[in-house]
């Protein structure tokens, strides 16, 4: 079922076995278990039933492991357990064998049972618990940048309600939900913070200003914040600025901002801009902040070479605007302002780490067509759990072979593997079981 040896040597031979410990490798595994646990003592155990609360909670995790089915991971589960262990297993009247494991029917009816807004304190919890030791064991500091992004997974079932909201980006259907996600990246380590489920209509800048409190209450401090045009609401980016933290985010092309642009390309004006961000005039409560407006090429072009091919008049000004972008920062330039312009059009590249994060995400396992948003999730909350123990044991390797010249690398399927190692292996002592 595992594979005898998932380490390599490079591994083996730098001693990291003894630091990926069980205790180090399934502990947010006891956190994921004390939170729910905490939250659903009020529920009425079954006259029958024969199983703890955190047995139900092996199966769903282990099957993030595996990366299939509850039914299919309860069933390797517990055959897994039962081959052994000595003896026959007890036969019932109706022909069914005695468990080790629940079925798959009592583990949904379980995930069910767990209410959408507990679900949802159950994520902060967990993460938080996280954060805070990878923060006590260095592997980031106090000061951390924040990305935002949202995700959206597709919905196939029949509910017509606010949580459910439309698109045309999801094959096979026209219905999705959409998540707001938060990691954190410091000291060149990104881990998954937070995760709300957005619903028609709802308001993003609530969310995100609520979180970063809570990041603020944790002890962190804010760095830069990173987010895409979405975002792009002056009231957030001043709230943010008087919580302490810097906003990067894209311009839009307004009339104003297209002018900047065309100054630059004949040659009037740097690349730098000073900016007024405001509210719209008809705004209830009406927000303004200054900004930089700082002028990139895409990829595939430079600053100079855009500027020199308008001028000689090989391509027009429309064209010429095409292979530009803005960023727009709350920070002041620092030093040379060319060099300052670089370095934070550079960092604003950072911010796909969330991007491929959540390609990361649905590595771990295939995603779920639930109908209950609460074990929607759930089954987040957990890959996100894997997902920082992958880059928090992967740091602590890097700090372990700093010594050694080039560390070996950590992979999600080298860390997924070994998880299963050490569950199963824990597992088996818990039970008393040899070999």
């Amino acid at each position: 079922m595992l594979p005898g040896n998932i380490f390599p040597n490079s591994v083996r031979n730098s001693g990291i076995k003894s630091l990926l410990s069980n205790h180090n490798m399934l502990s947010f595994f006891k956190k994921f278990c004390d939170e729910v646990t905490s939250r659903t003592w009020r529920f009425k155990k079954g006259k029958n039933s024969r199983y703890e609360e955190e047995e139900f909670l092996k199966v769903f995790f282990f099957s993030e492991l595996l990366g299939r089915s509850i039914h299919d991971t309860s069933e390797l589960l517990n055959a897994h357990l039962m081959s052994h262990r000595g003896g026959r297993p007890k036969i019932f009247a109706d022909g069914r064998r005695k468990r080790a494991i629940p079925h798959q029917t009592e583990v949904n009816k379980y995930l069910r049972k767990i209410g959408f807004r507990k679900a949802q304190k159950i994520l902060r919890g967990c993460l938080d618990g996280q954060l805070l030791d990878a923060l006590k064991q260095e592997f980031i500091s106090k000061k951390v940048n924040v990305l935002i992004d949202f995700t959206e997974h597709p919905y196939f079932g029949k509910r017509e309600d606010n949580m459910i909201k439309g698109t045309n980006r999801q094959k096979g259907t026209l219905k999705m939900r959409h998540y707001l996600g938060f990691s954190i990246l410091s000291r060149e380590t990104h881990l998954y913070a937070g995760l709300e489920q957005v619903a028609t209509g709802q308001s993003k800048i609530p969310i995100i200003l609520k979180f970063l409190e809570r990041l603020l209450k944790l002890g962190f401090k804010l760095g830069f914040v990173l987010m895409d045009r979405e975002f792009y609401r002056a009231e957030l980016l001043d709230r943010i600025k008087g919580m302490g933290g810097e906003v990067i985010i894209p311009a839009k092309k307004y009339k104003k901002i297209k002018q900047f642009l065309t100054d630059y390309l004949k040659g009037t004006h740097g690349r730098v801009r000073k900016y007024t961000f405001s509210s719209k005039t008809a705004a209830k409560c009406r927000f303004s902040r200054h900004v930089y407006v700082i002028i990139k090429a895409k990829n595939q072009f430079t600053l100079q070479g855009v500027k020199r091919d308008y001028k000689a008049g090989r391509i027009s000004l429309d064209d010429a605007r095409k292979r530009l972008f803005l960023i727009m920062t709350t920070e002041k330039p620092r030093g040379k302002t060319s060099s300052w312009a670089s370095r934070t059009a550079l960092f604003y590249r950072r911010r796909w780490l969330i991007e491929t994060g959540f390609s990361d995400l649905n590595r771990i396992n295939r995603r779920w067509k639930s109908n209950y948003d609460n074990v929607r999730y759930l089954d987040m909350l957990v890959r996100m759990l894997l997902y920082n123990s992958w880059k928090m044991n992967k740091k602590l390797i890097q700090i372990s072979s700093r010594n050694q010249g080039k560390g070996p690398g950590w992979t999600l399927v080298q860390n997924q593997d070994y998880l299963m190692e050490s569950f199963l292996s824990s597992e088996k002592k818990s039970r008393g079981v040899v070999g």
